[in-house]
């Protein structure tokens, strides 16, 4: 009984290890042959799902596992996504500039974010769209900016 439970799991550890291979790797939302070409400063988050987890998410060509990946441009684009839907003013900015809203000045609960880098970026990508309460598109023309975006979150996001 002994040598036939040993050959088992043995057994069974070879078939794990013969099945084991690369996972499928996501970025931004779509699936990609390799991760290698992406710079570190470029990756705002990144997630590691078992196989079970992922075959759910995105089928039986992620059967080892998946590797996805949040860049900072992906994240602009979703947080883009997510405040659209709260102010028509900031959608029809965003379409008509191409989703290149450089000169847009963001607030949170009153405020500023400055300089548009990684820590904003991820600052605007965390609020969760339950959190926001109301998404204001304000223009001055004292600012050099085309216009300020107020976010006010039903909860503190500091």
């Amino acid at each position: 009984m002994k040598i036939l439970t040993i050959i088992f799991c043995l057994f069974l550890s070879v078939k794990a290890f013969a099945q084991s291979g690369d996972p499928l790797y996501v970025v931004d939302g779509k699936v990609v042959p390799s991760i290698s070409n992406i710079k570190a400063g470029d990756i705002m988050e990144t997630a590691v799902l078992p196989d079970s987890a992922a075959v759910a998410k995105y089928g039986p060509n992620a059967a080892n596992g998946a590797m996805v990946v949040t860049t900072v441009a992906g994240a602009i684009i979703i947080y883009e996504q997510k405040l659209s839907t709260f102010n028509k003013r900031y959608k029809n900015y965003l379409g008509k500039h191409h989703g290149d809203d450089t000169k847009l000045a963001y607030v949170i609960n009153n405020t500023i974010l400055t300089a548009k880098g990684k820590k904003t970026v991820g600052q605007l990508y965390d609020i969760e769209p339950k959190d926001i309460a109301k998404v204001d598109y304000r223009t001055d023309r004292h600012f050099s900016t085309d216009a300020t975006i107020v976010i006010t979150t039903t909860t503190d996001t500091e």
